[in-house]
């Protein structure tokens, strides 16, 4: 069983594919475009997205590179559904991250298929990672482990360094880094940031917390640079953020 994520306009195709997932035992939620799929992702975490193309307000396109963007949910796959079938459309979704294209008008059958092979191919991926983490990877695990622990440990440290990182978990700088490196491929700072935005958006989320109080148990050195840091990373500010999805939560 797989979390589906269907975003299309049509409202009758939209609850035909619904249906056909419910009736295979997929867990659905829908959307009529790229604005109310997005606000949607903080509260289902899909395994699978199926996207239409040409749809109001915000398009196929515009919203899967919305989703590319956002750290929380840039390992999701997305599968267009189209009624184009030009080449340099296909390339164009291709090139921005779509794993693949359903044309319609398109088979129930060839639908599940393909949702059954893409997620049976990442479970199958992710299970293979976490044996060979298992088996070869120990020192991997316990150094993103303690690495993990020590960010949150100190998440509203706003002065904290790569330097200071490094003396708490007992090894050089240059050791940190490599490691850094090594197991995540990304910078110290990058990841900082990264995890502060996550934990600050399950706070703007799960809390009534003040966006000032956020930013502060978040280590951010004022508001106006956790407002920017946000908004850059998911295309708007804390306050728009907090207030679409409290209204998703809380309708009229």
């Amino acid at each position: 069983m797989a979390r589906v994520l269907v975003v299309e306009d049509d409202v009758q195709l939209r609850e035909n594919i619904c249906e056909q997932l419910e009736l295979n035992n997929h867990q659905v939620r829908s959307a009529s475009n790229g604005v109310q799929a997005f606000e949607l992702l903080p509260g289902f975490s899909p395994n699978l997205i199926l996207c239409d193309i040409m749809m109001p307000q915000m398009d196929g396109i515009t919203f899967i590179r919305a989703v590319k963007r956002h750290i929380c949910y840039r390992s999701i796959p997305i599968i267009f559904l189209t009624a184009k079938v030009a080449q340099q459309d296909m390339i164009q979704g291709l090139e921005e991250g779509a794993v693949d294209y359903l044309f319609k008008p398109f088979l129930h059958k060839e639908l599940l298929l393909k949702i059954n092979n893409l997620t049976n191919l990442r479970t199958e991926f992710l299970l293979q990672q976490s044996a060979q983490s298992a088996v070869g990877n120990e020192t991997e695990i316990q150094f993103v482990k303690s690495f993990t622990e020590q960010l949150e440990r100190h998440l509203d440290d706003a002065s904290l360094t790569a330097e200071c990182m490094a003396q708490t978990m007992n090894m050089s700088l240059s050791a940190l880094q490599r490691n850094l490196k090594k197991y995540l491929d990304r910078s110290f700072s990058e990841i900082l940031r990264d995890y502060r935005l996550r934990r600050a958006t399950a706070f703007l989320v799960r809390t009534d917390l003040s966006l000032q109080q956020i930013a502060s148990r978040c280590g951010f050195s004022s508001l106006s640079y956790f407002s920017f840091c946000f908004k850059e990373v998911n295309g708007q500010s804390p306050l728009r953020y907090r207030q679409k999805h409290q209204l998703r939560a809380n309708p009229d």
